[in-house]
C-alpha cells in the first residue's frame, strides 16, 4: 500500500478540559494521527462505538457517566475490547492508577501528561504509526 492510501490510526481523547483536550489534539494531528474528540463519558462510549478508534486517551473524573464506568463499558463491546485505553488523571491521594487499570486501561498517567511518557505508550500500542511527539516542542 503506497503512504498515500495508508489510513491515519485514529486517537480518541476524552477529557472535559478544553485546554488539555486542545494541547493533546494538536500534538496528535501534528504528528500525523485522526483525532476523535469527546467532553464525557457517554459521549466517549458512543463514540467509540460508532467510530472504533485504534487507541483512547481517557480522562477518569468525567461529567455525564465517569470515565471509570465508560472504559468498563467500552470494554463490554467485543469490538472494542482490544483497544488500549490510557486512563489520565489529576494526582490523588487514593491509587486511580489501580483502579484505572482494573476497569480497563493499559496504563495510567498523571496530569500535567508527560509527554515523553504518551510517546512511549502510542509506540508500545501503535507499533505500525511511531510518531515521536518531541516533548520538547511542548514545553
Amino acid at each position: 500500500m503506497s503512504a498515500e492510501n495508508q489510513r491515519l490510526a485514529t486517537v480518541m481523547i476524552v477529557d472535559n478540559d478544553q485546554e488539555d483536550l486542545c494541547l493533546l489534539r494538536s500534538v496528535l494531528q501534528f504528528k500525523g494521527f485522526d483525532v476523535l474528540e469527546a467532553d464525557n463519558g457517554k459521549e466517549a462510549v458512543d463514540l467509540a462505538t460508532r467510530w472504533r478508534p485504534e487507541l483512547i486517551l481517557m480522562e477518569l473524573k468525567l461529567p455525564v457517566i465517569s470515565g471509570f464506568t465508560a472504559i468498563r463499558r467500552i470494554r463490554q463491546l467485543p469490538s472494542l475490547r482490544e483497544t488500549p485505553i490510557i486512563g489520565f488523571s489529576v494526582p490523588e491521594p487514593d491509587s486511580h492508577g489501580r483502579v484505572a487499570m482494573a476497569a480497563g486501561c493499559v496504563a495510567h498517567l498523571e496530569k500535567p501528561i508527560d509527554f515523553e511518557q504518551l510517546d512511549a505508550l502510542i509506540d508500545q500500542y501503535l507499533p505500525g504509526h511511531r510518531w515521536e511527539l518531541i516533548s520538547g516542542l511542548i514545553h
